[in-house]
C-alpha cells in the first residue's frame, strides 16, 4: 500500500530539496539507504526514496527478517571506499554536550585489518572533544556557519562508485 497525499509529496519535495542544497553547497551527491520494515510496510514510498537519491531499499521481513544484518550490510558497503583511505576522519557537527552542557563535536575514523586484501572493516574508533579550547584558538564560536564550513571539509571521504541493475 502506497501512502498518497500532500504528505509523501512533502516529504519526497524536502528529500530532493535538500540533497540538491548539499550538492549545490558542498559539491556532494547524498544518498539515502531506505528499510522497510514487516509487511504492512510502505514498500513504494521507502523505495523511492532510495531510488530518487541513487541510494538502496531493502524490506525487512516481519518474522524472518534480519534488521541488524541488513542495516550492517549497508555500512560495509559504505566502507569499501574507505579501505584504502588510511587519512579519513569524520567530524560532527558541533551540540551541545548533555552532560556537560557545552559545545562538542565527535571525531571518528573506521578501523581496518590491513593484513587481507581488500582491508576487512573491524569498527568504529571515535572521541568526544569539547570546543571551548578550539573555540579561542580559532577565534570561532561553535555555532558558527564558518566554523561548521571547517567540519565539513574535514570531512571529505566520498562513497564508492557502485552500478546495480
Amino acid at each position: 500500500v502506497r501512502t498518497t497525499g500532500p504528505e509523501t509529496d512533502e516529504v519526497l519535495g524536502l528529500i530532493n530539496n535538500s540533497t540538491q542544497r548539499l550538492a549545490t553547497l558542498y559539491g556532494r551527491d547524498t544518498k539515502i539507504f531506505t528499510f522497510s520494515l514487516g509487511a504492512q510496510a510502505d514498500h513504494l514510498v521507502t523505495k523511492e526514496i532510495a531510488c530518487s537519491t541513487n541510494g538502496m531499499w531493502t524490506p525487512v521481513d516481519d518474522i524472518y527478517g534480519d534488521l541488524v544484518g541488513a542495516m550492517a550490510s549497508y555500512y560495509k558497503l559504505f566502507t569499501l571506499g574507505l579501505g584504502d583511505d588510511t587519512e579519513f576522519t569524520a567530524w560532527v557537527e558541533p551540540y551541545e554536550s548533555f552532560s556537560a552542557k557545552k559545545m562538542g563535536t565527535t571525531n571518528s575514523a573506521p578501523v581496518f585489518d590491513r593484513y587481507v586484501d581488500p582491508p576487512l572493516f573491524l569498527g568504529v574508533v571515535a572521541i568526544d572533544i569539547n570546543l571551548d579550547a578550539l573555540e579561542q584558538v580559532l577565534g570561532e564560536d561553535a555555532r558558527s556557519s564558518t566554523m561548521l564550513q571547517r567540519f565539513i571539509l574535514l570531512s571529505t571521504a566520498m562513497c564508492p562508485k557502485i552500478h546495480l541493475s
